[in-house]
C-alpha cells in the first residue's frame, strides 16, 4: 500500500519540529550548565586571559664599600604609555603641541612627529601609545609634568610603569667579587647574598589590550614590593684602586696570563682589596674569574715557611743551626733537586737557607727529620696550621686544598721532599695568605670575610664579627722566628728589591715552574707577607701566572715588586709613613 502525499509531508515534519525541540532542551541544558555550574570556571578563565596578575620586581639592595662608596646598586627606569581618547576633546585641542613640544626636549624627536602620532591613536582608538622606555627619574619627573600628562591617568591619560636596572659604577673593577646574579648564573656576592639583596616582589594587576600588550588597570600596586637589604663590605675603595693598578701595570709589563691580588686587614681578617686580572685575546686586561678564590696552584718556595714553622713546632732544629749543604744539587730517590742559584759555602744556617730559599737545604732536612714518620709532618701541616681547610669565605667557589698525606692512593716517599718546598701541593692564594695573616697576628688564624654589615632602609640588621680559625698556629716563640725569617728575606735574602725605606716589609717570594710536564715550561710568580714589621696591620700576597720569560719570572722581581708599591702607597695612608719620612729627613 503507498503512503499518501500528505501523510508523508505530515511524518517529515513531525521529525523536523522533534528534532527541533530536542536541540533546544540540549541547547537550554548546556546554558544552564554554563551559567550554574560551569559558569565560575569560565568567568575565571575570561578574566585570566583579560585581567592578570603581573609582578613587580622588588628593587634589590646595594653593595657599599667599608668607606661608603657604591659598589652596586639598583636604579629605576621608567616606560610611559599615552591614552589619548581619556583626555577630553577641549584639553587635547588645547595642549597638543604644548605637549609635542615638551616630548621633542626630552626625547629628541620633532614635536611634529608626537602630533601626528597622537592624533592618529586618538583618531583609531588606541589607548595605550608608547611614548617611551628606559626613561631615568630624572627624565621621568620631567614628562610627567608636561602639559597634559600632568593631570594624570584619568584626565591626562598619563600611565607608567618602572623596574629597575643594575648598575655598577667602578666598572672593571672588583667585576667577579661583586658577581652577577641573573637566573640561574649567580656568583660573586651578588650571587651568594641573592636572598638578602633580592627583596620579595610585589603584584599588579594588568589588563589585556591585544596579543602582545598589557595596560595597568590601577595606578598603585595590589601587594607593594619589599626592597632588599644593603650588604657593606669590607673593601676599601682607595686601597682596591691602589692595587687594582699596580698589578695591572705589573701584568701589562710582563705580558703574563692573568694574575691576582689580596690585602686583608691583619687583626680582623677583612679584605681590603681584592683584584683578578686575565688577558683577553685582544690583549687588555679583564676581570674574567676569581682566581684568589677559586685557583689552586703548586706554592713553591711561598711554602717553606709552614714548613720551617712544623720544624720549629715539633723542636727538630732552630734558626742558628747550621747543616752540610753539599752543593745547589741533590738527587733524592731518582729525581734531582735544584736551587736557582749556586751557594758559595757547603755548610750554612737555617735562617739563611730560609732566606735565600734553598730547595736543597728544605728537602734535605725534611727528610732527615721525617723521613722515618711522614705523617707527624703532614699532619702538624694539616692539625696545627690547619693547611688541609677551607678558609670559609662568605662567597662561592672556593675549593679545597690539596695536602698529600702517607697512605692515600698516589703517596709516594719522595713526596715528601717534594712538599716541603712546595710542589705536589696545591692552595688558593687566599688560603695562603690566610695563615701568613696568622703568622702576622701572633699565630691566631682569622677567617677571611668581605661583608661587614647588612642594613635594612639604613638600619643595621645584621653586624658580621671577626672569626678565629685557629687560636695558635705555634707557640709565640716559633711564631716570632718565622717572623725574623720573613723580615730576613726582604733585608738579606731573596726580596732585598722589595726591601723600602717607608715601610718596614717582611715576606717570602716564590718562583714555581708550571707545566713543567711539557716542552715549554711556564713560571708562577709570588710573594706573601705584611707589613708594617714591627706592628703588622696588613698582609698581602700577589701572584702571576706566566709571565713572559724573556722580560722576566722571579718572584721578587715579577710580584715582589707590586707587594711594595702597594705597601708603600697603603701605609703612605698613614701617619706611619710620615714619620718615617722625618726620620730620614734628620
Amino acid at each position: 500500500m503507498k503512503t499518501k502525499p500528505e501523510e508523508y509531508i505530515n511524518r517529515r515534519n513531525w521529525i523536523i519540529v522533534g528534532s527541533v525541540f530536542v536541540l533546544s532542551l540540549v541547547l537550554i541544558y548546556r546554558l544552564a550548565m554554563i551559567q550554574f555550574v560551569e559558569g565560575n570556571r569560565y568567568r575565571e578563565l575570561a578574566n585570566r586571559y583579560t585581567i592578570r596578575t603581573f609582578k613587580v620586581p622588588a628593587s634589590r639592595g646595594n653593595i657599599y664599600s667599608s668607606d661608603g662608596k657604591l659598589l652596586a646598586v639598583s636604579a629605576p627606569l621608567y616606560t610611559v604609555h599615552f591614552d589619548p581618547v581619556t583626555v577630553s576633546k577641549a584639553e587635547f585641542d588645547k595642549n597638543l603641541r604644548p605637549l609635542a613640544k615638551g616630548l621633542a626636549s626630552i626625547t629628541g624627536k620633532p614635536a611634529s612627529y608626537w602630533v601626528r602620532k597622537f592624533r592618529e591613536a586618538r583618531r583609531k582608538g588606541n589607548r595605550y601609545v608608547l611614548v617611551a622606555r628606559d626613561l631615568t627619574y630624572e627624565q621621568f619627573d620631567r614628562m610627567r609634568k608636561l602639559p597634559v600628562f600632568r593631570k594624570g591617568r584619568y584626565k591626562g591619560g598619563f600611565l607608567f610603569e618602572y623596574e629597575s636596572e643594575r648598575r655598577y659604577p667602578y666598572g672593571e673593577m672588583l667585576k667577579r667579587t661583586i658577581g652577577r646574579s641573573t637566573g640561574s648564573l649567580k656568583y660573586g656576592l651578588e650571587g651568594t647574598h641573592d636572598k638578602e639583596l633580592r627583596g620579595i616582589d610585589g603584584e599588579r594587576l594588568k589588563q589585556r589590550l591585544n596579543s602582545t600588550q598589557w595596560k595597568p588597570v590601577n595606578d598603585f600596586n595590589e601587594r607593594e614590593p619589599e626592597d632588599g637589604s644593603d650588604l657593606v663590605t669590607t673593601i676599601d675603595i682607595q686601597m682596591q684602586e691602589i692595587a687594582h693598578n699596580a698589578l695591572l701595570d705589573q701584568l701589562k709589563k710582563y705580558k703574563a696570563d692573568h694574575g691576582t691580588l689580596v690585602l686583608m686587614d691583619v687583626q680582623t681578617g677583612a679584605v681590603k682589596a681584592l683584584v683578578n686580572l686575565q688577558r683577553t685575546k685582544g690583549g687588555t686586561y679583564r676581570e674574567t674569574r676569581n682566581f684568589a678564590v677559586f685557583e689552586r696552584f703548586e706554592p713553591g718556595s711561598l711554602f717553606k715557611t709552614f714548613t720551617y714553622l712544623t720544624w720549629f713546632s715539633a723542636g727538630k732544629t732552630d734558626t742558628s743551626d747550621v747543616y752540610p749543604l753539599e752543593g745547589n744539587r741533590w738527587k733524592y730517590y731518582d729525581r734531582y733537586i735544584r736551587d736557582a742559584h749556586r751557594h758559595k759555602a757547603d755548610r750554612m744556617k737555617v735562617s739563611t737557607a730560609f732566606a735565600v730559599s734553598s730547595n736543597v737545604m728544605t728537602a734535605k732536612l725534611t727528610d732527615r727529620f721525617f723521613r722515618d714518620r711522614p705523617s707527624e709532618f703532614t699532619d702538624r701541616l694539616t692539625g696545627d696550621l690547619g693547611l688541609s681547610r677551607k678558609t670559609g669565605i662568605d662567597i662561592t667557589g672556593e675549593r679545597e686544598p690539596l695536602i698529600p698525606r702517607p697512605g692515600d692512593k698516589n703517596w709516594k716517599p719522595y713526596k715528601l721532599g717534594m712538599m716541603s718546598f712546595g710542589y705536589g701541593v696545591e692552595m688558593t692564594p687566599l688560603q695562603i695568605l690566610a695563615l701568613y695573616n696568622g703568622i702576622a697576628n701572633g699565630g691566631k688564624v682569622m677567617r677571611p670575610y668581605l661583608v661587614e654589615e647588612i642594613r635594612r632602609k639604613d638600619r643595621t640588621v645584621k653586624k658580621i664579627k671577626p672569626r678565629v680559625l685557629t687560636k695558635a698556629m705555634a707557640s709565640p716563640q716559633d711564631i716570632g722566628k718565622i717572623k725574623a725569617l720573613m723580615r730576613k728575606v726582604v733585608t738579606e735574602g731573596t726580596a732585598r728589591n722589595v726591601n723600602s725605606p717607608y715601610v718596614e716589609i717582611a715576606g717570602k717570594t716564590g718562583t714555581t715552574q708550571t707545566e713543567y710536564w711539557t716542552d715549554d715550561i711556564q713560571y708562577i710568580a709570588s710573594f706573601a707577607g705584611f707589613f708594617p714589621y714591627s706592628s703588622p696591620r696588613y698582609s698581602m700576597i700577589v701572584v702571576v701566572h706566566k709571565p713572559d720569560k724573556r722580560i722576566g719570572y722571579y718572584g721578587n722581581e715579577v710580584a715582589g715588586t707590586v707587594f711594595r708599591e702597594v705597601a708603600e702607597q697603603i701605609n703612605g695612608l698613614t701617619p706611619v709613613r710620615v714619620a718615617l719620612k722625618v726620620t730620614q729627613k734628620q
